[in-house]
């Protein structure tokens, strides 16, 4: 008997670095994205990960193939950018990615802003989530095609995510 599960293998971060998002909070934005990506089955055996870090135009893009490259990009994150902000650049960018075949399978875009900016008129071919602090956030251009998640960092580390069986369960 065989069974198919899920795997993340393709995935790109996008950080608004317009001076909306300090470095405290996206070094633990990180750090949780990649907790999570660990309890992922063989998540690091075989990954492409890009972290854009952008504000108007692309300011940083960052591979990331393993375990080990994402600690030591968590572990030296300066985030570079402070001007305005326009998401269009980053999903541009991630369309010329995958003509020029840097991804196959892009399983989407977290973007982590404020939502205070210019976004794209019509939806990529992949799927796309801009994610919002809880206090500091402005989602009313976001277009009916974009998903949107609150993100509450004071609950990050306060209890611990739910193992295999017990998520499998709900």
């Amino acid at each position: 008997e065989s069974r198919e599960s899920f795997k993340v293998y393709e995935l790109a971060i996008a950080i608004d670095t317009s001076m909306s998002c300090s470095g405290e909070l996206v070094s633990r934005f990180l750090q949780e994205t990649f907790s999570i990506l660990q309890e992922t089955d063989s998540f690091f055996h075989k990954v492409h990960l890009r972290i854009l870090q952008c504000d108007d135009k692309i300011r940083r893009d960052d591979k990331i193939t393993c375990r080990k490259e994402m600690e030591e990009y968590i572990s030296r994150l300066r985030l570079e950018g402070g001007g305005g902000t326009d998401f269009r650049p980053v999903f541009t960018y991630l369309d010329y990615l995958i003509r020029r075949h840097e991804f196959h399978h892009l399983a989407g875009l977290l973007y982590f802003t404020d939502g205070m900016g210019r976004y794209p008129a019509q939806p990529p071919s992949w799927p796309a989530a801009f994610l919002f602090l809880e206090d500091n956030y402005d989602d009313s251009g976001l277009p009916p095609w974009a998903m949107r998640q609150l993100l509450y960092p004071d609950q990050w580390a306060a209890k611990p995510l739910p193992d295999t069986q017990e998520r499998n369960a709900l």
